[in-house]
């Protein structure tokens, strides 16, 4: 997974993005395991606000490289609801 690491080398290839907040762990596995199965590197991250002794409650954010931030959000990002037809 060497995807993780930041590196100042090579122009920005380690560099890390946001792509979503899961609520807990449980939901940001499903997530983690939706970008995986299309063959997207990513990793799950404590907020600051979660604390350690809460084990798998709290917050988590979905990181991915730059590089599959776009088609991250296709998969992940809710499509806009289609407008009520008469």
């Amino acid at each position: 997974m060497g995807f993780l690491k930041r590196s100042g080398r090579g122009g920005g290839d380690g560099q890390l993005v946001r792509v979503a907040v899961a609520s807990h762990e449980p939901e940001a596995e499903m997530l983690l395991q939706v970008l995986r199965n299309a063959g997207i590197p990513a990793m799950q991250r404590r907020t600051e606000f979660d604390h350690p002794g809460m084990l798998a409650a709290g917050p988590r954010v979905i990181l991915v490289p730059a590089r599959y931030a776009l088609e991250a959000h296709a998969l992940l990002d809710p499509l806009p609801d289609e407008p009520d037809a008469p």
